[in-house]
């Protein structure tokens, strides 16, 4: 070093020790219109504070364990072949995190969470650990719901995920990478998010963070409510890049409540076969706009009753524009059978409206107590976190 910055050091350091080191304790440090101003970001603070102290005993951590299985071999000693010992194979665990429900123990996670089956172990927020039975899982919505047998649990409440509006504060909370009771803070990005995960989705995006650990955990907003379940990340690096997904809150909650109640969820028929509006079949006819043709319909179904056509270009349902498949697939889907489902169309360069009442959807299984299929993850790794 130096010999002139060696001085430096050591005077502003005899300094310090001559005078003392500032405490800061009783006295402003800020001017006036900084302290103001820093106010409002402690009143958020508090704010932040008061609603993690609130959803925190709610939340748990999730670990699967699944069954060891055993597996043997021969190896040979001193020229002879004996057998060897069985011993458990080491496979993967699961890792992820759920919020309680009800009090009587029912606890919402991610379907992707416990697929793999084997011993469900869930620990609450005052260190208790116990095991958990599988009540149901849906795989269209990749939720699942638990049962555990504990005392004196405190249950969220799941908030109105349709009032929550882009740029609303909103707190993920959960076990990333197995650091139990995280928390972390950010805004919904978007709504209505669409990434190839699951059949029935529509997801929030969230710039909280959210890494490898946290599916299954709740998406609070500042009333301390639940307005989605946290579910996958976009990621370049296999971590939070600030981009997070979580079922609506609306989407959930109905599932779980069928879980709970023993059926699978009730779902809409409509009864009919689609293909993609390329822009080759719309200029054939004459038709400019999003939408989704119809290529079949099941003959006596709802469709064919309230007189769908092959040809005829969807472009709404109960309201709602359907660019593509899989908005008309959840549109019709989320429906409940019996209802009347008005589906707005295109037929010869006309537009008209006809109304079908739906019928009960061939649901896929309500699995429990075994592992579920596997979520398709698409390219550019989208990881489950």
């Amino acid at each position: 070093m130096p010999r002139v910055l060696a001085a430096l050091v050591l005077a502003s350091t005899s300094a310090a020790w001559a005078d003392g080191l500032p405490s800061g304790v009783g006295q402003p440090v800020l001017p006036p219109d900084v302290q103001e101003a820093a106010s409002h970001a402690k009143k958020l603070s508090q704010a932040f504070r008061a609603i993690s102290r609130h959803a925190s005993p709610s939340v748990v951590s999730i670990e699967v364990r699944p069954d060891a299985r055993p597996v043997g071999g021969m190896v040979r000693m001193r020229g002879m072949q004996v057998p060897m010992m069985m011993v458990p194979q080491a496979v993967p665990q699961g890792v992820g995190t759920g919020f309680i429900v009800s009090k009587d123990g029912h606890v919402v996670t991610n379907n992707h969470v416990v697929r793999v089956g084997g011993t469900i172990m869930v620990r609450t927020n005052d260190g208790r650990e116990a095991r958990a039975d599988l009540v149901g899982t849906d795989v269209e919505t990749d939720l699942a719901v638990l049962k555990v047998d504990l005392a004196d649990l405190q249950p969220i409440a799941f908030g109105d995920s349709d009032a929550a509006e882009v740029g609303d504060w909103v707190i993920a909370l959960g076990a990333p990478f197995g650091l139990r009771d995280s928390v972390t803070a950010g805004i919904i990005s978007a709504k209505g998010r669409e990434v190839g995960l699951s059949p029935l989705e529509n997801y929030l995006q969230t710039d909280a963070t959210i890494n490898p650990g946290n599916s299954g955990g709740p998406l609070v907003d500042m009333d301390g409510r639940v307005v989605g379940i946290n579910t996958a990340i976009e990621s370049r690096s296999g971590g939070s890049d600030g981009i997070g997904f979580a079922i609506p809150s609306n989407m959930a909650k109905d599932v779980v409540d069928s879980i709970i109640a023993g059926g699978a969820p009730a779902r809409g028929f409509l009864g009919i076969q689609m293909q993609p509006l390329t822009p080759d079949a719309a200029a054939g006819t004459g038709f400019r706009g999003a939408g989704v043709v119809v290529a079949d319909v099941v003959a006596g179904g709802p469709a064919d009753r309230a007189g769908l056509r092959a040809g005829d270009i969807i472009v709404k349902v109960n309201g709602d524009a359907t660019p593509n498949m899989m908005r008309v697939t959840r549109a019709i889907r989320m429906c409940k059978p019996g209802a009347d489902c008005d589906v707005e169309i295109v037929r010869g360069g006309d537009a008209m409206t006809v109304s079908a009442k739906l019928e009960d959807a061939p649901s896929v299984p309500v699995a429990a107590g075994r592992a579920a299929p596997r979520v398709v993850v698409p390219d550019r790794f989208r990881g489950q976190p």
